[in-house]
């Protein structure tokens, strides 16, 4: 295979709009991005401010803003994912590459190894999955900060609902409300 014909077979191991496409097809909804996610952090400063605190935000409110967590959480999946594909794309374009690269040069292995790593293809391609990689765990550290928040604000919920309960029972026993 010829440098050339390197070239020429790159674009053929992106998969990525092969797999949108069957998505689409099969009728599976992609979350569109949220509108409101840009001040998520802002609203909650301000929520937690106007009530006092966590304990304070009426259940309502805190739902409502529960609901925008899981919104935004579910986008930010699905850019994880799409990240995820085009990092691990990138590897596999970048191994096969350098594989075919080597079949290429002249020497030992030594020298052909050292050929490979110097040639513009390979450099290229190392290039942009190391960007995609660095891409995908910037992302994927994103959702899990979202997801930490998300989990706080419905184990509030859940010890709010608790604590009701509690006093339910307390006053279905005898004691007062």
């Amino acid at each position: 295979m010829t440098t050339e014909q390197i070239k020429k077979e790159i674009e053929s191991f992106r998969v990525f709009d092969v797999s949108l496409c069957k998505i689409k097809t099969a009728g599976m909804i992609i979350p569109e991005k949220p509108v409101d996610s840009l001040n998520l952090f802002k609203e909650w400063e301000t929520l937690k401010r106007k009530h006092g605190s966590v304990g304070n935000i009426p259940f309502e409110e805190l739902g409502d803003f529960l609901d925008k967590w899981t919104s935004l959480i579910s986008y930010t999946r699905w850019v994880e994912a799409v990240a995820d594909v085009e990092q691990q794309s990138a590897k596999e374009v970048r191994d096969t590459v350098k594989k075919q690269l080597y079949v290429e040069k002249d020497g030992n292995r030594e020298m052909k190894d050292a050929l490979v790593h110097v040639d513009p293809i390979f450099v290229n391609l190392e290039k942009e999955y190391t960007e995609k990689l660095a891409l995908y765990i910037s992302i994927r550290g994103l959702r899990e900060g979202y997801e930490t928040r998300s989990n706080a604000i419905s184990r509030e919920i859940s010890r709010r609902t608790q604590e009701i309960q509690d006093l339910r029972r307390g006053a279905n026993r005898g004691g007062g409300f």
